[in-house]
């Protein structure tokens, strides 16, 4: 039985919330964007703490320090995807809007 490889995932934040699953290096990487309340999330934030111009919208965006799963990087993306939508529910989206974007809970 061979082992599923290990793939690096990265998570891409504005401030706290998540925005994209990367999985993989370089352009041979996969790359899933979460789903659009997540972006209307973003969007409502950056306004709400007046993030209107370019430079100070793009300063919040970060990386997450990348960890390892196991598995092939579409299969491993998806999961992760997945996993990031079941987690921030509707209500943990609502928090973090209401915090200006930050996490509240550490």
């Amino acid at each position: 039985m061979t082992d599923a490889p290990l793939q690096p995932v990265i998570i891409v934040f504005w401030r706290d919330i998540p925005a994209q699953v990367i999985v993989g290096k370089g352009r041979r990487g996969a790359k899933i964007q979460l789903t659009e309340r997540f972006e209307q999330a973003i969007d409502r934030c950056a306004m709400k703490v007046g993030a209107r111009d370019t430079d100070s919208y793009l300063a919040e965006w970060r990386k997450a320090d990348p960890y390892n799963v196991a598995g092939e990087q579409e299969q491993v993306a998806r999961a992760e995807a997945a996993r990031l939508e079941a987690e921030y529910d509707a209500d943990r989206i609502k928090a973090l809007i209401a915090n200006d974007g930050w996490d509240a809970r550490g």
